[in-house]
């Protein structure tokens, strides 16, 4: 019986010990934070106002209550927070996926559509002006021609009615010959001289009336056979020259009606020329506007690229440190909450009056 009322006794003093050196341990870590020092300074003043330790308790509770309190709070908080981060960058980031698929759409629409096709309209119409300078050259270098052969064809029937005109007074002269008088001689001379100076190479009996023409010169029209020679031959010279005159006249019909079919042939090929200039040109023209509205959306979407870039840069960057501040704010209350804790269990300790801090 001794011996079981020494080994309680010696529990009780063992018990005694171990308390007070876990009590002294508290006290140390509560020193050792800014919110154990506070709770301590709390406990000095109630002890020197001597109030009722239930306050003391009531309030310390308290406190712990309001660590988890805003413990959860920041937790809320910062889930919110992190889902907002976690939605505004994927929209952002689907806005600029867009855009970089627009740019890289509008890169190839540009190069590989755009730019060729307003290079293929721009040497077609300049084909297409070439042609017509050709054609409107054609025009002048026909008309030209044209103006040219009328021109040779009036003189060439200018000549030839001269060329009448002298027969026809030769053939009366020489016909009315018997015994021609030195001046019927003088004149018919002359009316022959001037016959022998035309050209000859456009009728048949041209070589023949100019030896006739010339034997008649050197005598003075004695000879009836030679006369009636002269004008049969000049008969048949005047039917030649009218008949090559009809011929030239019929051919300057023909030339005159293949010079206005080539003109219309000509004129139609401008307006068909001009036609199609007309029409690339508004191909051009609206190719142009479509490669200027395509170059400043362009410009546009990356403008909005760099804005998004920017935009997630300066949300992650914002995340980053809202991330931190999180952080430490949790890992303060996460640390505070059993200090305060302690501070409890210390004040609730059955020999806190005999404690010393």
């Amino acid at each position: 019986m001794k011996i079981v009322l020494l080994l309680c006794m010696m529990m009780a003093v063992s018990f005694g010990i171990s308390s007070k050196l876990s009590h002294a341990k508290k006290l140390e870590e509560l020193h050792g934070s800014k919110l154990g020092k506070t709770i301590l300074n709390l406990v000095n003043l109630h002890s020197l106002v001597q109030g009722p330790i239930s306050e003391l308790i009531e309030a310390i509770e308290e406190l712990i209550g309001d660590i988890n309190t805003n413990i959860d709070e920041v937790e809320y908080k910062f889930q919110v927070r992190t889902n907002e981060h976690n939605s505004y960058v994927a929209q952002v980031g689907q806005q600029l996926q867009d855009a970089e698929q627009d740019i890289a759409r509008m890169i190839d629409v540009i190069d590989n559509l755009l730019i060729p096709r307003r290079d293929q309209i721009r040497n077609k119409i300049e084909s297409l002006i070439e042609y017509d300078e050709f054609n409107r050259k054609n025009v002048d270098e026909t008309t030209l021609l044209r103006e040219q052969e009328h021109e040779a064809y009036l003189q060439q029937i200018e000549e030839d009615n001269d060329a009448l005109d002298a027969i026809d007074d030769a053939i009366n002269l020489v016909s009315s010959l018997s015994n021609p008088s030195l001046l019927q001689i003088k004149n018919i001379k002359f009316t022959l001289k001037r016959l022998s100076s035309k050209q000859w190479n456009r009728v048949h009996q041209g070589p023949m009336v100019q030896a006739l023409l010339q034997i008649a010169l050197n005598q003075n029209f004695s000879d009836q056979g030679i006369l009636k020679q002269i004008v049969d031959a000049l008969n048949e010279f005047r039917n030649q020259i009218v008949d090559a005159m009809n011929a030239l006249t019929k051919q300057e019909q023909i030339n005159i009606q293949e010079f206005e079919e080539r003109l219309e042939q000509l004129d139609d090929e401008h307006k068909e020329f001009q036609r199609q200039i007309n029409q690339s040109q508004v191909e051009l023209d609206a190719t142009t506007q479509k490669l200027e509205d395509c170059n400043q959306f362009l410009v546009q979407r990356q403008s909005d690229r760099l804005q998004y870039k920017s935009q997630l840069d300066l949300e992650n960057e914002t995340y980053a440190v809202d991330t931190d501040i999180y952080t430490q704010t949790a890992n303060e209350l996460q640390r505070e909450l059993p200090i305060a804790e302690q501070g409890l269990s210390l004040i609730k300790s059955a020999d806190f009056s005999d404690i010393k801090i």
